[in-house]
């Protein structure tokens, strides 16, 4: 395969597994906490916020990408000419808000580029950081580009909180799987081979 086929093939499916998983995941919070929701995209529990933070510490740039992608897809039937670069810009908050926090705090030493060496107490940083940066930013971009409904002073906080509590449950419910999840890894690799007899006699 040409070099430079298999990296764009590879990202391209590193974007639609984010975007899969994503659009999943959101169906599946707005199945356990509809109850939470405070207006529509916004919610004082958001699990899906958590699914940002792993799909962008994970992968990156595809993991962003596969959120705007999993956003539009969710906002499908309301696409139209009034209101498609106010779902684009939505859309590209989602994805790119947690990544560029990422970035920021990466470049000023306050987060592990390798997963490997990633700290609770960094990832709480970076958490709270998103959720403040995703909140406001958000808000701005509905006020700017006049989403019906729209209220930044009242609707930032639940966003905010949502976002916070969403993202610290996926990260610490995995922190507590981890053990777990390498014993059974560990068993996997050393579990014996079973032994086969000559093909003939």
């Amino acid at each position: 395969m040409n070099r430079h086929v298999r990296p764009a093939l590879e990202m391209a499916i590193m974007v639609a597994i984010s975007a899969v998983l994503y659009v999943e995941f959101f169906h599946l919070n707005n199945l356990i906490f509809s109850s939470f929701e405070h207006i529509q995209g916004v919610n004082w529990v958001f699990l899906p916020a958590g699914f940002r933070v792993l799909l962008v510490l994970g992968m990156g740039v595809p993991g962003a990408a596969g959120i705007l992608l999993g956003n539009c897809w969710l906002d499908r039937s309301n696409f139209s000419n009034d209101t498609v670069w106010l779902l684009l810009a939505t859309g590209v908050v989602s994805g790119f808000t947690p990544w560029c926090v990422k970035c920021v705090m990466e470049k000023k030493h306050m987060l592990a580029r390798q997963l490997q060496k990633l700290t609770a107490q960094s990832l709480l940083h970076f958490v709270l950081a998103y959720a403040v940066a995703n909140a406001l930013a958000h808000q701005f971009v509905w006020w700017m580009l006049k989403r019906p409904g729209t209220n930044p002073w009242v609707d930032v906080w639940p966003m905010f909180v949502g976002d916070a509590i969403g993202a610290l449950v996926i990260l610490y419910t995995l922190k507590l799987m981890l053990p777990a999840l390498n014993t059974w890894a560990g068993q996997l690799k050393t579990k014996p081979q079973a032994k086969t007899g000559p093909a003939g006699h």
